[in-house]
């Protein structure tokens, strides 16, 4: 059973070992997988409309994955589905309207790498693993550093920001997005505005995700986290609201 530890947190910048402090996750039990609950909204570009969405994210932590399926709605009515995954280092994207015509169905590099970077980012939801073996870190200052893991043989980083008080408020790295003629790699980010306790941890509650080519900006998802579960070892879940 990994706990997390005073002593687990010692090695880490100060930044990260003081918003482990803060979160509450000092003295609990690395899940061995999480499951949250999130309701938002989604657009592909500026000029497209917002859609409404529900959706259950499940993550291992060993290996390092997710799924995420969520349910596309407008006018609250159910208009599609997406499922977003990351398996043994493997990203894929599929995204089908009224369950009839598959709109998106994206694999490859670009796809892999993307995937590995929202596992990472995410990690905000379940952060005891930034006290495990699986995490690296190198400081920037006291309010950043950054964080890496190794998915499917490949290195991924990010850069963590935190506030005075020691909660996550943004991750900044270069992803590859989706585009008509293929990928282009840009800079990505996860402004974070709200925190909440879930199952006695304080994690990110509100946020977004946003890309900036050339310097503007498009903000394309909105998300709000409604429940997490922690499941450990050995162990039934841990009710996270």
């Amino acid at each position: 059973m990994a706990m997390v530890t005073e002593e687990s947190i010692a090695r880490l910048p100060s930044p990260v070992g003081r918003s482990l402090v803060r979160s509450g996750v000092v003295g609990t039990e690395i899940p061995e997988s999480v499951t949250v609950t999130q309701e938002g909204r989604i657009r592909t570009s500026a000029d497209r409309k917002w859609l409404r969405f529900v959706a259950r994210e499940t993550y291992t932590l060993d290996p390092p994955g997710f799924e995420w399926v969520a349910r596309l709605k407008m006018s609250g009515i159910t208009v599609g589905k997406a499922v977003d995954s990351l398996d043994h280092g493997r990203g894929a994207m599929k995204v089908k309207l009224l369950g009839l015509a598959t709109v998106v169905d994206e694999k490859g590099p670009e796809m892999d790498q993307g995937a590995r970077m929202r596992w990472l980012n995410e990690t905000m939801w379940f952060p005891s693993v930034w006290a495990s073996g699986a995490m690296t870190w190198e400081p920037i200052d006291e309010r950043s550093a950054v964080g890496s893991v190794r998915i499917g043989g490949e290195e991924t980083a990010g850069e963590f920001r935190f506030d005075e008080e020691g909660r996550l408020v943004d991750f900044r790295a270069d992803r590859y997005r989706s585009v008509e003629d293929g990928f282009v790699l840009e800079p990505w980010s996860t402004p974070l505005t709200e925190h909440e306790r879930f199952g006695g941890i304080e994690v990110p509650s509100t946020g977004s995700a946003v890309w900036s080519p050339d310097g503007d900006d498009l903000e394309y998802i909105q998300i709000r986290v409604t429940e997490i579960r922690y499941t450990a070892a050995g162990h039934g879940d841990r009710d996270g609201r």
